[in-house]
This record gives structure tokens, sequence and C-alpha cells, in this order.
């Protein structure tokens, strides 16, 4: 009986998180976001969204994190990052990539932007932006882009717990 209950609530949450990540779950003023933006929107703010959901939620935390790109030129996630984020549990399958908008940008906590930039009109207060710039690119050395992205996250989730 127990086996059952943990499993269901393991279920809504991974429900949960792909809604949250997908834009599909209306945001309450409990949850705050946190946006990721990478140039294409179906791999390192993919990724960078996934991982801060799961350890986000590791840590009791309520914020939750969407992914946009500034130039989606795909409505789906290349096959090998598909693969490999479903070989660590996330079933992405049903993702597809939309550009950031400013009303994504004003709903958000912080805004962090991966290995690009924002576009004019979706330009969030400077205390609100963070840019990593120093992320890997996934097509080369996944391992490296999960590590990188992983660390900037934990420091972020620190940050964020502390306040």
């Amino acid at each position: 009986m127990r086996v059952v209950n943990v499993f269901r609530s393991g279920a809504a949450v991974l429900v949960l998180g792909f809604a949250v990540l997908s834009g599909g779950c209306s945001r309450s003023k409990s949850s705050p976001q946190v946006l990721f933006v990478c140039q294409h929107g179906n791999v390192k703010s993919l990724m960078a969204a996934s991982y801060f959901n799961q350890m986000a939620q590791q840590r009791g935390l309520s914020v939750r994190a969407v992914a946009r790109g500034s130039a989606p030129n795909s409505n789906t996630v290349p096959l090998p990052i598909a693969q490999s984020l479903r070989s660590e549990g996330f079933d992405v399958s049903e993702f597809h990539p939309s550009a950031v908008t400013a009303s994504d940008v004003s709903v958000s906590q912080r805004v962090v932007t991966i290995g690009t930039t924002l576009p004019g009109d979706a330009q969030p207060p400077a205390s609100k932006l963070e840019a990593w710039n120093d992320v890997p690119p996934a097509d080369t050395d996944f391992g490296a882009t999960r590590g990188s992205l992983k660390g900037h996250i934990d420091k972020l989730l620190d940050e964020m717990s502390r306040r």
C-alpha cells in the first residue's frame, strides 16, 4: 500500500514537472518561476529546467523552471538529447520549444540566459537577470554540459533558498 502511494505521488510530481516545463500549468504566487533561455530552446534551457526542477524538489523548494528559446528553429528536441535525458529519467518526448516572450520574463522571479541574449522586448531588470556563457555545447559533450548546468543550478538554488 505504501509503495503504491509513493509511486502515485512520484508520478504526480513527474506530470507536474512536465506541465511546468512545457508551460502548460498556471503559475501561482506560491510557486515562483525561473526562466531558462538558450538560443533554440530545446537543449541547454530544457536541460537546465529539467535539472532545476528535480534539484529544487529534492531540496523541498516550491520554485519551478521553464525553458524557452531566443530563436527557436525546431519544434522538437534533438534525438540524442532526448535519449540522454530519458536515460536520466526525464521524458521530453512531448516538449516543444517556444520563443521567450515579455510575459515569460515578467512572471519570472529569475531569468537565466545560457549562451544567448534576450530579444529587445523581453528585458528584465538587471537584478533578475543572470548569464551563463560558459556552458559547453551538449552535442559535443553531454556530460560536460550536464556538469556545468548542475553546478550553476546548485549555486542558484543555494542563493534562492537563503532568501
